[in-house]
């Protein structure tokens, strides 16, 4: 049996993740900066992925032989903007590269991104200078210096740099037998519900799910990620998988029109308004 890494092991997919991996005898080590509810599986271990210095202790307190790393920990809002891009992506980041060298040969990183962050091809270009940062301190320093890119929404582009970073770190994990990959996720039922509809907007979020039918329950995402971590797919590496009943698929190939959703409805409204003036 193996020893696995889960970031945001208290709630949501991250608990439904270190209880099948538990249930399937694997030794867990849950990273979250709650404590997880009483009797629930796994080793609780307090980190806060906003701050390096704490993803440091934990890291200590983890064993030297490691046989997958799930990144399921993320906010999506805060005061601070720089907050979601220091817990969802430079955190996620930093904890991934210190664990790296533990990974054993054929061992699986899953970094949790989601559908917000497909577009990340035709952001990259802004992207790349806070993804060719070489550590999470002169990260944070780029965060500062450039919040006017992310302000508006630090959520989906925290989660576009987790998806690009997903990308480029592939090639540096190939030699080792360890592959990297992103699942995006569409809507799921969680505690963290009622902030992304808040950030969505209830109709745009209603709209949503009803494409597919409902929202996801956490089990479902985190037997995906279960599959990832625990089968043997070496030659699966630097992917992004949606997550989505087939939500991506349908904005792919047509057969759901994203046009037709509330904030596009609005925005056509808007935009035919200023034509008239």
């Amino acid at each position: 049996m193996g020893q696995f890494i889960v970031t945001g092991g208290s709630s949501g997919v991250g608990a439904a993740l270190v209880a099948r991996l538990a249930e399937a005898n694997h030794t867990v080590f849950n990273l979250d900066v709650r404590a997880p509810v009483a009797g629930s599986s796994g080793t609780w271990i307090e980190c806060q992925l906003g701050d390096p210095g704490k993803i440091s202790l934990a890291v200590n307190r983890l064993p030297a032989r490691i046989d997958g790393l799930a990144n399921v920990a993320g906010m999506a809002r805060a005061a601070d903007p720089v907050t979601v891009l220091a817990v969802n992506f430079l955190g996620m980041r930093e904890l991934t590269r210190q664990l790296t060298p533990r990974l054993q040969p054929g061992a699986g990183i899953v970094c949790v991104s989601s559908i917000a962050g497909r577009d990340w091809k035709g952001r990259l270009e802004k992207l790349k200078p806070l993804l060719k940062t070489d550590s999470m301190a002169h990260g944070l320093d780029w965060c500062h210096a450039n919040a006017e890119l992310f302000t508006r929404d630090p959520y989906t582009w925290s989660k576009r740099a987790v998806t690009a970073w997903v990308m480029h770190e592939a090639r540096l994990l190939a030699p080792l037998s360890t592959r990297i990959l992103a699942v995006s996720p569409g809507g799921i039922d969680t505690p963290l519900t009622p902030q992304f509809n808040a950030l969505m907007g209830e109709s745009q979020a209603a709209w949503t799910n009803a494409q597919t039918g409902r929202a996801a329950v956490p089990g479902e995402i985190a037997e995906v990620i279960e599959m990832l971590l625990c089968q043997r797919c070496g030659w699966l590496n630097g992917v992004d998988i949606p997550v989505d009943r087939g939500y991506s698929a349908g904005l792919d190939a047509g057969w759901i029109d994203f046009r037709q959703s509330p904030v596009m409805v609005a925005k056509a409204a808007r935009d035919a308004e200023k034509n008239r003036h």
